[in-house]
């Protein structure tokens, strides 16, 4: 009797928890149990998820019905991104790689070998990206598992290992600036770049498993979380020294990122003791400052988040195990555009294309801003820079002349502040 009413305080204080945050984040049901690992939040109500057994769902509705995306794959999904409106990346186990450049509706195997198994994926445009995670290499009979990254500068069609012979995993990787990333994994690894992934620099900043970073596109702050609490900031400045901001040994921490308010929002475990008793608990927890005090936001105990994701600062998506969903929704929020992390677009389009053997690429700025707009080879070569300078808010024009170049297609990219546009053109003489 003594044990089972120990059971039914626990669920009791659990319920009374749970009821007592804030109603803006709430659980929607899906239509299975598996484990979610990633999601992305396009727009106020557009999302979507990925997990176990190669599951993709997609909801247009804030979460209320669920569509699932026949990818064709068993493997696990373990991250999911969007670099515009158009292309996107999943990576998973066994070397999986996908890609979209079709809003979503088609997708491309563009895969590595089946010991590799990707965590987590970043493209800082359509061509450069990086993926990493871990592999199976063989020792005898015995299979050592090493940290991984791989390396693309032509957008997925090929990949250079640039992994350092170390044991151990990585789990999350943020590429900025063009030619910066970071990632981090177990065992406090952490490894940064400033060619674009070519050559990489390691360091351990703790001994505890590092889950996600994060550089944060207004304020340029590096942070990154892990487990027992880490959380470690990076500023310009500081040239990747990281200073220690840990919540405490109570807390897991999976996943953080930003909203348009600039409040931090990290999805965690959160575990407590009642006697003798341990309660582990889901939590989304917000802070304005990552020194300041962290507010308890929701909680669940249906499972382990593992990733929150932001559209703007009216519509969010929590996911993790047992497919668990957690979506946040202001009721003044607005179906607008895909939501990246630039807070204003800007649109860019080039006429004829087609074309023979000049045309000219429009585009149009909503802020006075740096703007670079470069056109490079399918390879990523680059070859020519057209404007490189800073421009006032308002409509331009720049015609280019490719006479003295094949036939084939062409990509142009345009920079400006920390929006980034790439496109493609075909050349046909």
């Amino acid at each position: 009797m003594k044990a089972l009413f120990g059971k039914l305080v626990l669920i009791l204080v659990v319920l009374v928890l749970t009821s007592s945050i804030s109603a803006q984040w709430r659980l929607v049901s899906t239509p299975t149990k598996i484990d979610f690992n990633s999601a992305v939040q396009l727009t106020d109500k557009k999302a979507f998820v990925v997990g176990d057994n190669g599951i993709m769902l997609t909801t247009n509705n804030r979460g209320s019905t669920w569509m699932k995306i026949d990818l064709a794959v068993q493997q696990n999904l373990n991250s999911l991104k969007f670099i515009d409106r158009y292309t996107g990346f999943v990576v998973g186990d066994n070397g999986l790689i996908l890609k979209t450049d079709s809003r979503w509706r088609s997708w491309d195997d563009i895969s590595v070998a089946s010991n590799y198994y990707n965590k987590d994926v970043s493209f800082s445009n359509e061509l450069n990206g990086i993926v990493v995670g871990y592999k199976y290499l063989y020792n005898g009979e015995t299979p050592l598992i090493y940290a991984t990254i791989l390396v693309t500068h032509n957008g997925g069609l090929s990949w250079s290992d640039k992994s350092p012979m170390l044991t151990g995993k990585f789990n999350s990787v943020i590429t900025f600036d063009n030619d910066n990333a970071i990632a981090v994994g177990s065992g406090g690894l952490v490894a940064f770049t400033n060619d674009s992934g070519e050559n990489w620099y390691m360091r351990r900043i703790t001994n505890f498993s590092l889950n996600s970073v994060r550089v944060c596109p207004r304020t340029s702050l590096k942070v990154i979380v892990g487990d027992n609490g880490a959380l470690f900031v990076s500023k310009d400045e500081d040239r990747y020294r990281w200073a220690d901001y840990s919540l405490g040994r109570f807390y897991d921490l999976y996943s953080i990122c930003q909203d348009v308010d600039n409040n931090f929002v990290i999805a965690a475990l959160h575990r407590s003791s009642l006697e003798e008793n341990i309660i582990s608990r889901s939590v989304i927890i917000k802070s304005k400052e990552i020194n300041g005090v962290w507010s308890e936001e929701f909680s669940t105990i249906n499972g382990a988040l593992n990733a929150v994701n932001f559209c703007n600062s009216n519509s969010a998506i929590a996911v993790g195990q047992k497919g668990t969903v957690a979506v946040y929704h202001k009721d003044l929020a607005q179906d607008t555009v895909i939501c990246v992390d630039s807070p204003k677009e800007i649109l860019v389009q080039n006429y004829p294309n087609p074309f023979n053997p000049t045309t000219v690429i429009n585009f149009k700025l909503p802020e006075q801003t740096d703007v670079e707009l470069k056109v490079y080879d399918v390879l990523g070569n680059e070859i020519i820079t057209l404007v490189n300078e800073e421009k006032s808010a308002g409509s331009y024009e720049v015609e280019w002349n490719a006479s003295n170049l094949p036939s084939g297609v062409y990509i142009y990219q345009l920079r400006a502040g920390i929006n980034t546009q790439i496109k493609k053109m075909l050349l046909l003489k």
